[in-house]
This record gives structure tokens, C-alpha cells and sequence, in this order.
């Protein structure tokens, strides 16, 4: 937590010279048209945003404390809404002068009269109301009430001698107002004094707090997207000039991308970010974290968070990628005219993107190859591990998902995620070697016997001559107009350890009813014999490798052939 917070005093400390910008939330709401009433005469005027935003000062106190000033969103509440600004600025008025003068602006207040004007526009989508009186708005009128707000915006009933996180010896007591911190962390003296969620902070590090994490939570330059996720960029910076680093966060907020796909793949803005700190000889002074959360109007949801990323994992992650040829979409976002099968999506096998972003950026290792296997499992029978929807089985075997039975590219996967050092295995030649011209199949699954490691288990080698076998039964019925096998392997859906024996049966049963013969079946017969009887009661494989086995067997059958000119 102590983390957390110094990012937040650092943030707010590096812009402490634009705390009224800081605080004013006009950039961070969506505003289209801006309607200006003058109390003194109720002349009306309407402006677009940008031509009079500028001089308008919009803070909302809290979600039902109303705004600072006369400046809202013009609703069926925006009368209570009036009422709210105007206690709002009394209470940060210090001169007796100036309550008296807001005090009869308020008196002459016809509420009804400006009710009567905004009606035209209530409804309307992003549309404000600037409240003024004779040409000037009240924060023009009234600056001290933001200067006061902010200087008042940490301050609590309590204050003790104590230790702060930031400055050490303080008066402390003060609240930043981040409501995910517990009170467990303060003294346990003021633990008894109050029944605020406080931390240990001095007024001026609370409210520089308070102010950076008002930055990243208000402006976009701190958020980014990543696999579909939002998330905020957190810097640990080791550099004097901490600003150097934000100006740079801004400079890459501003880059418009050029096209429609690249404004989508947000996941660019950080990889420009880290050319910029490595053109700037920056890199080695800044740790960044990402901080997922979700931000709607004042709650901000915080799920998780990857912490203390060098920018040189980003480059070698990004570089990585390249390297692999993956694309960081899944299939189903990408049009049909634009898919490339060259290219590995690796959604497609983790669709959770804060799981894959901790695989990637982070220190998440995928321990035992079974979550690898259960992936390229979903994969192969269903497309993806986001579908649901159960593929004909005979036609998964017979390769005509030819994308998702590519078990190059499948262990193209395996290779990147080892690249990254995200496996806490051995992922080379999991599931694919490259495969040399043999003279019979059964050479062919001898030698991947020895090489493929998912083969190296006696029941998944007696899977995979199972899968050959029913391939070449199904091409023989096919030619003889028969589907039975087919059938059959629709019905069951997968080929599991327990069905393995009945699988082999229908296989058998129709092989003979085909008169299915010639060297070949007798080949991939023996092979499949030879691997069932070096099978000792303690081999056990799971259902994904077992069907990982049997469709690998089945395909590679169906390129053998195919390499042979015999298809």
C-alpha cells in the first residue's frame, strides 16, 4: 500500500504548480454544449465546448455534495443542483465581504426563471449550464473557493504527532481520500479516535495524494488498454525531475493512430511510450505498474494490479511477439477478409486478459503443462477457449478446421510463452517437431514417439495410432458412401481414456465390414497394437491429452497422405 500511495504523492507533487487544473473536472466529463445563464439580467447564451470551457471551473464535492460552483449538467435535478453550489461556495468563502455579496446574488435567485430557459435543452446529450453574474462566472467571481476547497479537501477532526508515510515526523491525521485503505494502518491512537478509513499522512503529503490520484483517475494520460481490459499506468520513478517522465505520458496521450484498427488496439500506446523512455535514456529510471480498475462517474473499482515492470519487459514482450507472429486480438474480432493465417491470436487460447496480461508483463508462470493442455484441447474441438459451441468431432479429426489443428502453430504458442519465461516446464517439442520425409506412417510416429513430449506417455502414443487408424477407416467408408465412423464419432463428441477401447472396436468392426485392407492399414493396425500392449495399469493420461492424441494422430495421417500425392 505504502507503494501505492508514493506513486499518487509523486504524481500530485509533479503537478502541484496546476492544482486548480488539476482539480477542475471539465476535461474529464464529457461536454458538447455549454448554455450560460447571467443572473443579473437571465440573458441566455450557448456556446460549444471549447469556446468558453476554459473559464468555467467544474468539481463535483462528493456524489450527493453537489458541485463547487454553478457549473452542471443539466438535468431534471439541476434546481437542487443550483442550491447545492451555492452552499457549496459559502462554506469556502473566508471574507465576510464576499458571503454578503453571494448572499444577495443568491436572494434575487429566480429558480423558476431559469427552469423556464433550460427547458429547450433539457434532455439534451452532454449539455451543461454555466451560471454567471454581469459576464463573469462565479469561480471568476469567487476564486477562493476553489483555493479553499483544495487547501480544506484532507483536513479531519483529528491531528497527533505521529509518522507519515512520505515525510516522516508530522502532525498526521490528514485524509487523502482513498477509501480502499484501511484503518488498520494507522496508530492504533487514532485507530480509537476515529471511524474514517485514514492513512498515516501529514496535511501537505495528504493533499498531494489526493491530488495525484485525482490526476490518474481524471485524465486520460494515465489510462491504457491491454487485451481488452482498462487499466491505469502507475511510474516508480528514480529521477529528480519526475515531470520529465509525465510530459512524455502526455506527448503519447496526444498521438492520434492513423488508422481505425490501430485506435482500437490501444495496447500500441504503451509500446510508444517505452520507445520514447528508451530514446530518452529514461528506461532504467522508471518501474511501471498496472493498476486494473474500472472507473464509473465517482466509484472506481480496483481489481488488481501488476506491479514494479521494468520498460525492458515490454520491449522484449512486444519484440517477442513479433518474433512469433501473434496477434493480440481473438479471431472472432477480426473480419474474414482480413484474417491472416499466418498469424497465432492468442486470445483465442487465453481469453482472460488479466491472466494473460500477468503471463506476458508480469511474474504469472503457468506451472504444469495440463493448463497448457486444457487450452490447445478448447482449441482444437471448439476454435477457441471463448466458444462454447461443440464441433462435429469426425470433422475436427478430419482436419477441416485446418487453423485449429495446426499443431505448429500450437506450439508456436508454447514457444512464446517459454520465450517469456512464463512456463514452469519444459515447452520444447511439447506438442510439434518438424516432421522429414519417411517411407512408412509408422516411421513417421515412431520418431515423433521419441521427440514430442505429449507423446512420450504409452497411453497417449496409443491415442495417436488410434487417431491414424480411424482416419484412413472414415477416407475408406467416405469412398465407399458409408458414414458410420463419422457418425459414431459425432455421437460420443470426444474421445476420452474410458471410451479409447470402444473407439478402437467401432474402427475394427468397420474396417472389416469395408473389407478395409493393404499394408497400410496392416501397418497403422500393428502400430496401434505394439503401443496398447507397452500400456502398464499405472499410465493414465486426461481427457485433453487424450483427445490432443487421437486428432494429432488423425491429422498428421491426413497430411502424410497428402505429401505422398495419394489424396
Amino acid at each position: 500500500m505504502a507503494d501505492l500511495v508514493k506513486i499518487f504523492y509523486d504524481v500530485g507533487k509533479a503537478y502541484a504548480d496546476e492544482v486548480l487544473r488539476n482539480y477542475n473536472q471539465t476535461d474529464s466529463k464529457k461536454i458538447d454544449k455549454i448554455v450560460t445563464i447571467d443572473l443579473a439580467d437571465y440573458s441566455v447564451r450557448v456556446y460549444d465546448r471549447d469556446a468558453i470551457v476554459d473559464r468555467f471551473f467544474l468539481r463535483v464535492t462528493s456524489p450527493n455534495g453537489g458541485n463547487l460552483y454553478p457549473f452542471l449538467y443539466i438535468s431534471p435535478k439541476i434546481l437542487d443542483g443550483i442550491k447545492k453550489a451555492f452552499k457549496n461556495m459559502k462554506r469556502y468563502l473566508d471574507s465576510e465581504e464576499d458571503k454578503k455579496k453571494l448572499e444577495t446574488i443568491e436572494e434575487q435567485i429566480d429558480l423558476a426563471k431559469i427552469q423556464e430557459l433550460l427547458v429547450p435543452y433539457t434532455g439534451e446529450k452532454n449539455c451543461y449550464v454555466g451560471l454567471m453574474y454581469e459576464g463573469k462566472t462565479f469561480n471568476e467571481l469567487f476564486p477562493q473557493v476553489a483555493t479553499n476547497y483544495i487547501h480544506n479537501v484532507c483536513k479531519t477532526d483529528i491531528e497527533v504527532e505521529g509518522e507519515c508515510y512520505i515525510v516522516g515526523d508530522a502532525h498526521i491525521g490528514y485524509d487523502a481520500g482513498l477509501n480502499f485503505c484501511s484503518v488498520n494502518e494507522l496508530p492504533k491512537k487514532l485507530q480509537e479516535a476515529t471511524k474514517f478509513r485514514l492513512l498515516p499522512l501529514s496535511q501537505e503529503a495528504a493533499c498531494l495524494v489526493k491530488q495525484g490520484f485525482e490526476k490518474i483517475f481524471e485524465e486520460n494520460i494515465f489510462r491504457f488498454s491491454l487485451f481488452g481490459l482498462s487499466y491505469y499506468l502507475l511510474p516508480t520513478l528514480f529521477m529528480e525531475n519526475k515531470r520529465v517522465f509525465f510530459d512524455k505520458l502526455e506527448e503519447i496521450a496526444k498521438e492520434d493512430d492513423a488508422t481505425i484498427q490501430e485506435k482500437y488496439n490501444l495496447e500500441k500506446k504503451l509500446n510508444r511510450l517505452v520507445k520514447k523512455l528508451e530514446e530518452s535514456n529514461l528506461s532504467q529510471k522508471v518501474l511501471l505498474s498496472f493498476l486494473f480498475a474500472k472507473k464509473s462517474n465517482n466509484a472506481i473499482d480496483l481489481y488488481q494490479m501488476i506491479e514494479d515492470v521494468a520498460p525492458s519487459r515490454v520491449s522484449a514482450a512486444y519484440w517477442l511477439m513479433g518474433k512469433f507472429d501473434i496477434e493480440q486480438h481473438a479471431s472472432r474480432f477480426v473480419k474474414k477478409s482480413e484474417y491472416d493465417k499466418k498469424k497465432l491470436y492468442i486470445r483465442d487460447y487465453i481469453d482472460n486478459g488479466l491472466f494473460l496480461a500477468k503471463l506476458i508483463f508480469g511474474k504469472e508462470k503457468i506451472a504444469h503443462p495440463e493448463v497448457i493442455e486444457e487450452i490447445i484441447a478448447k482449441k482444437i474441438l471448439f476454435g477457441s477457449v471463448a466458444n462454447q459451441e461443440k464441433r462435429d468431432f469426425s470433422l475436427v479429426v478430419s482436419g477441416y478446421y485446418a487453423d485449429d489443428v495446426d499443431f505448429s502453430k500450437h506450439q508456436r504458442f508454447i514457444d512464446f510463452l517459454n520465450a517469456l519465461g512464463a512456463l514452469g516446464f519444459k515447452g520444447n517439442n511439447y506438442i510439434y517437431v518438424e516432421e522429414d520425409a519417411m517411407e512408412s506412417f509408422s516411421e513417421l510416429a515412431k520418431k515423433k514417439f521419441e521427440e514430442v513430449e505429449l507423446l512420450r506417455k504409452p497411453r497417449a502414443r496409443e491415442l495417436y495410432a488410434l487417431g491414424a487408424l480411424a482416419q484412413l477407416v472414415m477416407k475408406w467408408q467416405y469412398a465407399n458412401g458409408s458414414e458410420s465412423l463419422a457418425k459414431y464419432l459425432d455421437s460420443i463428441g470426444a474421445v476420452t481414456p474410458q471410451n479409447a477401447d470402444r473407439v478402437f472396436r467401432k474402427v475394427y468392426e468397420a474396417g472389416r465390414k469395408y473389407s478395409v485392407g493393404g499394408k497400410e492399414y496392416d501397418d497403422l493396425l500393428q502400430l496401434y497394437v505394439d503401443t496398447k500392449e507397452a500400456i502398464k495399469s499405472e499410465d493414465t493420461i486426461s481427457i485433453d491429452q487424450a483427445n490432443i492424441a487421437f486428432v494429432m494422430g488423425s491429422v498428421d495421417y491426413k497430411k502424410y497422405k497428402e505429401q505422398k500425392g495419394e489424396e
